[in-house]
């Protein structure tokens, strides 16, 4: 049995503009499901363990089809085998963490299906998927602000200029204080971009940060300096077709995910 490298990369779930629920997740998925859509056929396997969502996911789609292939021994052009009606699915894997909300993905280009997939399951549930960016990135890309969450004592907050004194100093002796703003489509103008940028030229006085927004298509983005923008790749096992080892790729990946949160400690 032979190793190939997988790359993860990830992105941050939020429910209701909450971090996910495991509880919510254990009562309301399948198992296994296949939704066929046409041509295409979208499978999806989940299994959880300790605080993980394990999500074994594959896409497909029966056109277009070449009615030849090449064969790679032989170096000839052969009828190809696949039926009209057939379906060749491509595999992803993808593993949701509880203790975070971080969604880490072989393929962050197919996380429209684990949204929609998601979106579909729990209907009276907004489901989002952002993407986690470093501060340059998220100033350059930031065009409608949804949303400031800041933690500090409260008297960083007036130091900051991020609250008044007087209304910092009427929290009546609180060790902690958290700022918690919503916004309705609040369009980026100068204003607000040089707030946000003293946030961040203070960030080493505030214990959590963290900005919703959204950029120039209304995709979600996020800031939060907990959280950034990272990859894990490894070896892992595949078969004689180079097909992962589904069980090989997520033990691996939850180690790597347990490393990182231990070297934070």
């Amino acid at each position: 049995m032979g190793q190939k490298s997988i790359i993860f990369s990830g992105v941050v779930c939020y429910v209701n503009n909450e971090q996910a629920n495991i509880q919510l997740f254990q009562d309301t998925l399948k198992q296994n499901d296949v939704i066929f859509q046409g041509d295409r056929v979208h499978s999806y396997q989940f299994e959880f363990i300790n605080n993980y969502l394990k999500i074994s996911f594959s896409d497909g789609s029966a056109k277009p089809r070449n009615p030849n292939v090449f064969n790679v021994k032989t170096h000839e052009q052969e009828p190809n085998p696949r039926q009209a009606d057939q379906a060749e699915p491509k595999e992803f894997f993808g593993v949701l963490d509880f203790s975070n909300s971080y969604l880490w993905l072989s393929n962050t280009q197919k996380k429209t299906m684990i949204t929609d997939y998601f979106k579909n399951t729990f209907q009276t549930q907004q489901i989002v998927l952002k993407d986690v960016y470093d501060e340059a990135k998220f100033i350059e890309t930031l065009k409608v602000l949804d949303a400031v969450k800041i933690s500090a004592a409260p008297n960083l907050f007036s130091e900051t200029n991020t609250l008044s004194k007087a209304l910092s100093e009427e929290m009546h002796g609180a060790y902690e204080a958290t700022l918690d703003l919503k916004y309705n489509n609040v369009v980026i103008k100068d204003n607000i971009l040089t707030w946000i940028k003293s946030i961040f030229g203070n960030k080493n006085n505030f214990k959590k940060i963290v900005i919703a927004g959204r950029d120039e298509k209304n995709l979600g983005i996020l800031f939060n300096n907990n959280l950034f923008s990272r990859k894990i790749e490894f070896k892992a096992e595949v078969d004689e077709n180079e097909m992962f080892s589904p069980n090989d790729v997520f033990t691996k990946l939850i180690s790597k995910i347990e490393e990182e949160i231990n070297a934070e400690k």
